[in-house]
C-alpha cells in the first residue's frame, strides 16, 4: 500500500454518495406510496403499481446500505488498495450502479441487467465487508467482525434477489433487514466495549452473528424444506439472544440520571427502536408459523420502526459529522423522533387492518405522509443544531 494524498475537508464521494443515498430513499417511499395509494383505493395503473418490486432494493440496499457506506467514506479514503486506487472509489460506484442497474432489471424483467447490478453489489459489499474487518478500520476486532457478518447480508441477499424479490419471499426478507439490524447492534456493542463487555464475551457474540446470518441464508435456499422452518426459528432465536446480551452493557437501558437534552433525545429514540424490533421479530415468527400475511407490518417494523428511528436519533450524530461540520446537539427538536414513531405506529395498525381497500389501507397510506413530514423535521433540526464551523478533519497519511 503507499501513501495516500491528505486533503482538508470531506472526500468529494460524501455529497455524491449522500445524494445517491437520498434518491434511492426518495423513489423508494414514492414507489411505496403508489402501491399504498392503490391499495386505498384510488385509480392507479397496474404499470405503476409494478414499481413496488423495486422498492425493497432501493430502500436496503440503495438507501440503508449507501447511508452506512456514507458514514465510512472519510476513513476508506487511506485506505489504497490496486496501488493507487482508493477503496472507497470501488465501493461507492459500484453499489449505486448496482442498485439502479438491479432495479432496472427487476422491473422490466431483464435478466442481463438484473444479474449484473446484483455483481456489482456484491463486489461492493465485499469490498466494503473486507475494509471494515481489516487493520485500518480502528475498532475492537470482534466487533468488527460483527460489522462483517451484517455486511455479507448485502451480498448474501443480492445473491438470493437473483431468484426472488424481496418482500415477496418471507426468508429473503428476513435475511436482507439483518444487515442494517446486525450492523446497528454492532455500533451498540461498540459501546458495550467501552461500559465493560468483555473481548471473550463479543467474541461469542461474534461467532453468533455469522450464525445468524448462515442459518438465514439456508432457510432463503431451502425451499420450503423442514431446513428453511428450522434454520429460520434457530436464526431468530439466536438473534434475541445477542439483542437481549448486548442490551445489558446498552447505556440506553441503564437508569442513570440523563446529563442534558440530547442524552434524553438518543435514549428516548433507542428504547423505542428496540421496542419496535421485538415487535417485529414476534411478527416475523408469527408469518413463519402460521399462514398469514402479515409479512409487511413484519418487516416496516423492523424498517421503518427500528431502523428508521435509529436513524432518525442518531442524524444529530451521523451527519454532522459526515459533513465534517460542528453540532450544538444540546438544541435538538424531539419533534423527528415523535414523527417516526408516528409513522410507524400508522403503518403496522394499517398493515394490520382484517380488510384490504378499506379503513387500514387509507392509514397505511397516511403514513407515508407522515414520513415525508417526518424527513423535513431532520432537515429542519439538522439546521437548526448546525453551526458553520467545520471539524478541521484532515485525512492521514496511510
Amino acid at each position: 500500500m503507499g501513501n495516500s494524498r491528505t486533503s482538508p475537508g470531506i472526500s468529494p464521494l460524501v455529497p455524491i454518495s449522500l445524494l445517491f443515498s437520498a434518491l434511492s430513499l426518495a423513489l423508494g417511499i414514492l414507489f411505496g406510496m403508489i402501491s399504498l395509494a392503490s391499495d386505498a383505493g384510488q385509480s392507479i395503473s397496474s404499470q405503476a403499481v409494478d414499481v413496488i418490486t423495486i422498492h425493497p432494493d432501493l430502500m436496503v440496499f440503495g438507501a440503508l446500505g449507501g447511508l452506512l457506506i456514507t458514514e465510512k467514506i472519510g476513513i476508506m479514503e487511506n485506505f489504497l488498495i490496486f496501488r493507487s486506487i482508493r477503496i472507497s472509489r470501488i465501493i461507492v460506484p459500484g453499489l449505486f450502479s448496482g442498485v439502479y442497474l438491479a432495479s432496472l432489471g427487476i422491473f422490466f424483467d431483464n435478466g442481463t441487467a438484473r444479474y449484473l447490478g446484483l455483481a456489482l453489489i456484491i463486489t461492493a459489499a465485499v469490498f466494503f465487508g473486507y475494509f471494515m474487518t481489516s487493520g485500518r478500520n480502528p475498532g475492537q476486532g470482534g466487533i468488527k467482525w460483527i460489522f462483517g457478518a451484517a455486511i455479507s447480508c448485502i451480498a448474501l441477499s443480492a445473491f438470493a434477489n437473483a431468484f426472488a424479490l424481496i418482500w415477496m419471499n418471507v426468508e429473503l426478507t428476513y435475511l436482507a433487514l439483518l444487515f442494517p439490524v446486525i450492523y446497528v447492534l454492532a455500533e451498540r456493542m461498540e459501546l458495550g466495549f467501552v461500559r465493560g463487555m468483555s473481548t471473550e464475551a463479543i467474541r461469542i457474540q461474534a461467532i453468533l452473528a455469522w450464525a445468524i446470518v448462515i442459518l438465514s441464508f439456508i432457510s432463503v435456499e431451502g425451499r420450503n424444506s423442514i431446513a428453511t422452518f428450522l434454520s429460520l426459528y434457530a436464526s431468530v432465536l439466536l438473534l434475541i439472544t445477542v439483542i437481549l446480551y448486548s442490551m445489558v452493557y446498552d447505556p440506553a437501558f441503564h437508569g442513570r440520571k440523563r446529563k442534558g437534552r440530547f442524552q434524553s433525545y438518543m435514549r428516548a429514540g433507542v428504547v423505542t427502536a428496540y421496542a419496535w424490533l421485538f415487535l417485529g421479530l414476534s411478527l416475523f415468527m408469527v408469518q413463519f408459523w402460521f399462514p398469514y400475511d402479515i409479512l409487511d407490518p413484519a418487516a416496516h417494523a423492523i424498517a421503518l420502526g427500528f431502523i428508521g428511528t435509529f436513524i432518525v436519533a442518531h442524524s444529530p450524530i451521523i451527519f454532522p459529522l459526515v459533513l465534517n461540520k460542528e453540532a450544538r446537539q444540546d438544541r435538538v427538536s424531539f419533534a423527528p423522533l415523535i414523527l417516526i414513531n408516528v409513522a410507524t405506529f400508522l403503518r403496522i395498525v394499517g398493515d394490520l387492518y382484517p380488510q384490504a381497500n378499506s379503513v387500514g389501507a387509507v392509514i397505511a397510506y397516511a403514513s407515508g405522509y407522515v414520513i415525508l413530514v417526518t424527513i423535513i423535521a431532520v432537515v429542519i433540526n439538522l439546521k437548526r443544531i448546525t453551526t458553520n464551523h467545520e471539524r478541521g478533519y484532515t485525512p492521514e497519511p496511510a
